[in-house]
């Protein structure tokens, strides 16, 4: 496994219901900090009152089919790189740090756009001082 690619996780708790971060250990080699300043996050809503908050198996399938085709469109475009998913409470949130809003949601509609419809709402945020993503890090970083 390349050393940019390893993930930690972390648990924590939502209204009483878990919560699962997985957070990359770190930006990917292909990544300097100031090409990607936009924060896309993306968020599938499902039942909270089922399964403890947590997704049902074929959400759950079909939410890393989706991970991954993104994953292999963006990631391998260079446009994009994944660093957080959190699930918990009915919903997953995907965070991931773009060079260009329209480039990425481009690279997304030429991915998904011949396939069903997946239930995700997108949007996106200024952050090139990557606030987001280095809150989840303090998360698995341990502090002297």
């Amino acid at each position: 496994m390349k050393e940019d690619n390893r993930w930690s996780i972390a648990t924590g708790e939502d209204d009483g219901r878990p919560l699962i971060f997985r957070i990359r250990n770190q930006a990917p080699a292909f990544v300097k900090q100031p090409d990607f300043p936009h924060l896309l996050a993306i968020c599938w809503p499902f039942d909270a009152d089922v399964n403890n908050g947590m997704p049902t198996l074929e959400n759950a399938e079909r939410m890393a089919e989706l991970e991954n085709l993104l994953e292999e469109g963006l990631e391998a475009s260079c446009e994009a790189f994944l660093t957080v998913a959190v699930t918990g409470n009915g919903v997953r949130e995907w965070q991931w740090y773009a060079r260009d809003r329209n480039a990425v949601m481009e690279h997304i509609n030429k991915t998904l756009g011949e396939l069903d419809p997946f239930p995700i709402e997108i949007s996106f945020q200024n952050d090139p001082a990557w606030q987001g993503y280095n809150g989840f890090l303090e998360i698995i970083t341990p502090t002297a």
